[in-house]
This record gives structure tokens, C-alpha cells and sequence, in this order.
């Protein structure tokens, strides 16, 4: 397993970056369907931070992604670690299907893209931390 570790300042601009970083180090995992589902799903999270996650003056967001050993398979997890304010836990479980959300609505979008985008989903808040723990693998096979 293979993993690094990215730094997102709190701006728009800065997720552009990271995202362009981070599809670099994993798009030899997956496949091009895989690694578009990646990139929606983590930009839009990244995103929601910096846009509503209320994030202290100064502070940053911690992205570690890890791919897996050729021989495993392909596989990616993205955890995404802020300091700002939590998100009820309970907005990933109660997501709706993006296909069912009206595409004229301004927000609301977000969560529902990361829950379909994801393989896997974890998300807890503990200590002034939130936590959002996301698994990729090609969904071909």
C-alpha cells in the first residue's frame, strides 16, 4: 500500500490543486469511470469544508490517500480530516438519490454525490476533529 498526504488551505483554489495532486497519485489504480467517481466525491467533500465547514482562521484541512498494492486490486481510501464544525451524521444515512434531487435547487447536492460517488463511507466527529473516511474500487468487476 502505497499512501500520501496532502494540505488543503481553506479556499476554493487550493481544492483545485490538491484534486489535480490527488488524481495524479492514484490514476494508475483506477479505472477512468473509478477515478471520475474519486474526484466528484472528494472535491465536492473538500468543497462543503471550506464553503460551511466553519473552519478557524488559520486552519486547513488534512487529506491522506492510500491506493493499494497492484496485487490487491484496485482499490483507493481518502480520509479527510478538518477541524471545523461537525456534520450531523445522520445527513450521510438519510442522503437521497442525486437522480431524485432537482437539478434548479442551489445546495443540497453534495452529500447525496459523495454517498453514490463512494464505495464505502465513514464519518465520524470526536475531539474538535471530523473525520470523513471514503473507499474507492472499480465497480466493473
Amino acid at each position: 500500500m502505497e499512501s500520501r498526504g496532502f494540505h488543503v488551505e481553506c479556499g476554493l483554489e487550493s481544492v483545485d490543486a490538491t484534486m489535480a495532486a490527488v488524481c495524479a497519485f492514484v490514476g494508475d489504480t483506477l479505472s477512468p469511470e473509478g477515478l471520475i467517481r474519486l474526484e466528484i466525491a472528494v472535491t465536492e467533500a473538500l468543497n462543503n469544508v471550506v464553503l460551511h465547514g466553519g473552519l478557524p482562521q488559520g486552519a486547513g484541512i488534512a487529506v491522506a490517500v492510500r491506493k493499494a498494492a497492484p496485487e490487491v486490486g484496485p482499490e483507493v481510501g481518502v480520509e479527510i480530516r478538518d477541524p471545523g464544525q461537525p456534520v450531523p451524521a445522520e445527513l450521510f444515512k438519510a442522503a437521497r438519490n442525486p437522480a431524485d434531487i432537482d437539478p434548479l435547487e442551489e445546495s443540497g447536492r453534495g452529500i447525496p454525490l459523495i454517498v453514490a460517488m463512494s464505495d464505502a463511507l465513514h464519518y465520524e466527529s470526536r475531539d474538535g476533529s471530523n473525520c470523513l473516511t471514503l473507499r474507492f474500487a472499480d465497480r466493473s468487476s
